[in-house]
């Protein structure tokens, strides 16, 4: 097995020699597999790019990696079926905050030891991106793949735009299910269950007496229940108490924990407020303060669960909170390749953004029900949008490369002048255009090392890079250097427009 260290090591094929370094998932290290050499199975955090060679994504680094090398990292060993091992210590920039349940002070405590690297931004952005591909999907989620018309991207981008797509989980939830409504409609009528115990109590209150009782009262002394009361005037008898300390109230109590916590996320958002309000009512209300505390709350739902209406709007809101959550845990290590198809998907939209543009009504890209390494789109060929101007006419294919090393996507760009102005230029031009796309902010030495042999690259990043503090951007005209709006921030149709604006800029240069 041969490891590269960083994108710029894979693209000057310079293998780690001696000894391997800790390897980052935001500088997109690779392996590869030498000859007769197969992996014994498939790892989160591998993401095949061709059948030897596999990119290494981010790891899933839970709380207990923390405590145990207080850093964002992950021990990790892959196997070959040879038996060759290799070992590696692999980094994220971030700790996913959403892996915390309902502890309260340990979220303080992480909050105080990682500050900014406490993230709940990332497991949002996943969410985000996991919602715009259902929406691609349409009605047919369930399937195994379904085809998505080109033409109709640009729309959809701004219906998403538009709606609850954006929403933090917890606030998507309590718009879903209207959990503030319930909860304060629930709070002051919680089901409860009448315990009977045996105790003392005064003659003239008794209401009942069981077996057991009447065995007491036999065995006292006296003739009558006056003799028998003693000076006390008291007798076994059967006492009713109300006991809120059910399975459903015991969940109900616990979900609400976890509720209040990822309202403490987000701070500022009025609806995060109230729902975080609401639910410190219901914890003062004296029968909740009955039922104990507890960390594991996930329970078989009994029939009130499944059946009495209020509860079981927060039992489904569970389910779906479990769901997402375990979207984003599966698709957390290949989160680089969901970035590729969100940005496909972005770039269709913005190439049909030009005034101009136009395509095939029935061109259309396959879109996978469950992803695979992180990529939902089935691009076996290209994706072509053509587009008129004054002096020119463009034709765009979008092409998902089978090597590695030619970018994650290149957008050939062919265009055709009108004009006689031009006489100078050829008649028909082609420009192949890399595009690489980063997480975060790739160092300058891999910039550097994209631009080899290119005579234009673009470069697209979501996040800046927290650990590279005052590294200037590489100042080589051959690469552009692009950030993508933050789709959190602001919105999925921001992106396409920042795409739109750029490449028009873009194409003023090409043609002068």
């Amino acid at each position: 097995m041969l490891i590269y260290a960083n994108l710029t090591d894979y693209l000057q094929d310079k293998s780690c020699l001696n000894g391997l370094p800790q390897l980052r998932g935001r500088d997109r290290p690779f392996l590869v597999l030498e000859d007769d050499e197969e992996l014994t199975k498939q790892y989160p955090f591998l993401m095949q790019r061709q059948p030897s060679i596999y990119e290494i994504g981010f790891p899933w680094v839970q709380i207990t990696d923390w405590e145990q090398q207080k850093a964002i990292a992950q021990r990790l060993s892959i196997e070959v079926k040879t038996g060759a091992i290799i070992e590696l210590n692999l980094a994220d920039e971030v700790l996913d905050a959403t892996q915390i349940s309902n502890d309260e002070n340990e979220v303080e405590k992480f909050k105080k030891e990682l500050d900014q690297r406490y993230d709940h931004i990332t497991a949002d952005m996943i969410a985000l991106f996991i919602g715009l591909f259902d929406a691609l999907l349409g009605e047919d989620k369930h399937s195994s793949q379904y085809p998505c018309f080109l033409i109709n991207i640009p729309q959809l981008l701004l219906d998403l735009s538009q709606e609850d797509a954006q929403l933090p989980l917890v606030l998507a939830l309590n718009r879903r299910y209207e959990l503030r409504h319930k909860l304060e409609i629930i709070a002051p009528k919680l089901r409860s269950q009448l315990n009977r115990k045996a105790e003392m109590i005064p003659l003239g209150r008794i209401q009942e007496m069981d077996a057991y009782c009447l065995r007491d009262y036999v065995r006292r002394p006296g003739h009558d229940a006056i003799e028998k009361a003693g000076a006390r005037q008291e007798l076994m008898g059967i006492q009713r108490y109300q006991n809120f300390n059910t399975p459903e109230n015991r969940f109900l109590k616990g979900f609400c924990s976890l509720l209040h916590r990822e309202c403490g996320e987000y701070k500022g958002i009025g609806e995060a407020e109230r729902l975080e309000r609401a639910i410190d009512r219901f914890r003062q209300e004296p029968s909740v303060q009955t039922i104990p505390r507890t960390d594991v709350f996930a329970i078989k739902p009994n029939y009130v669960l499944q059946q009495n209406p209020i509860y079981r709007s927060f039992y489904q809101a569970y389910l779906d909170y479990l769901k997402r959550r375990s979207e984003k845990e599966n698709i957390w290590g290949f989160r680089q390749g969901l970035l590729v198809d969100v940005v496909t998907v972005l770039l269709v939209a913005a190439l049909l953004n030009i005034e101009g543009s136009y395509i095939r009504p029935t061109a259309a890209v396959n879109v996978s029900g469950v992803p695979n390494y992180g990529r939902y789109l089935l691009m076996d060929l290209p994706l072509i949008i053509d587009c008129i101007l004054q002096t020119a006419a463009f034709t765009f294919e979008i092409i998902h490369p089978t090597n590695p090393k030619s970018g994650d996507l290149e957008l050939k760009v062919k265009m055709q002048f009108f004009t006689t102005n031009l006489l100078e230029r050829p008649k028909h031009y082609e420009l192949p255009l890399p595009i690489w796309i980063f997480w975060y902010k790739p160092s300058n030495a891999i910039l550097k090392s994209m631009a080899q042999d290119q005579q234009e690259v673009i470069c697209l990043y979501l996040y800046e890079n927290l650990s590279v503090i005052n590294d200037t951007a590489a100042s080589n005209s051959q690469i552009k250097i692009w950030k993508l709006p933050n789709p959190i921030d602001e919105n999925l149709e921001e992106g396409m427009t920042f795409l739109t604006n750029h490449f028009c800029e873009a194409f003023r240069g090409w043609i002068t």
